[in-house]
């Protein structure tokens, strides 16, 4: 049987119709915007980034925003892997899946903070203040939280793996089904703080003050004589 040619005419109304065809919009006919990338160095990059209420998506990975101003700002899957925060104010501020690895945090004021779903994995937040911070499902494996200042702030669901929290002042602190395994609290103060379904395998208290039987509940491998 021969085959039948479709005719050259159909073919090309068919792609004409395929051309002319509206794009479609997301659910609920909301259009898809995003914030235009933070760009520059030095004094006209900081000026971008002090500027803004709300950061998503930017990559700042080692930039020098020492001292920058983010006071109640959002930050949304925001790139600062090793960038430099020494000093910077974000009290107030909420952060969502951001990647914070390797950055440097120190004496930087953090107070009255969310944070969810952040890496802070080996950061320096030395001398920081994040009391009264809330922190949900936030890894801060191995950084560096000497002296800093986490008096009432909450952990839940986090993870402080081999942190260093030496002299850290957290008094009336919560640790709730987080993991701490191998941290070190030595010379901490500890007062009213509370460790609560939390994993302790290894993390040292020694010289840590403030400790009495209350302060852990449900907590494998709280110091013996305390658990």
């Amino acid at each position: 049987m021969a085959r039948t040619e479709r005719p050259a005419s159909t073919a090309k109304s068919r792609t004409k119709k395929a051309a002319r065809a509206p794009r479609k919009q997301p659910p609920g006919g909301a259009s898809v915007t995003t914030l235009p990338v933070v760009q520059g160095v030095g004094p006209e990059l900081r000026a971008q980034v002090e500027g803004r209420d709300r950061l998503a998506g930017q990559r700042l990975a080692g930039l020098d925003l020492t001292g920058v101003n983010l006071a109640g700002a959002s930050l949304l899957a925001c790139d600062l892997r090793g960038a430099r925060l020494r000093g910077a104010n974000l009290d107030g501020a909420r952060l969502a899946l951001c990647d914070l690895r390797g950055a440097d945090l120190s004496q930087a004021s953090l107070r009255e903070t969310t944070w969810l779903g952040c890496l802070v994995n080996l950061a320096e937040l030395r001398d920081a203040d994040l009391g009264e911070s809330t922190l949900a499902a936030v890894s801060l494996a191995g950084a560096d939280l000497e002296r800093c200042s986490l008096e009432e702030a909450t952990f839940l669901f986090s993870n402080l793996g081999g942190a260093r929290l030496v002299r850290a002042r957290a008094g009336e602190a919560s640790f709730l089904f987080s993991a701490l395994a191998g941290a070190d609290f030595t010379r901490s103060r500890l007062k009213d703080a509370r460790f609560v379904f939390s994993w302790l395998k290894d993390a040292t208290f020694d010289r840590a003050g403030g400790l009495v039987p209350a302060t852990f509940r449900f907590t494998p491998f709280a110091p013996p004589d305390l658990a």
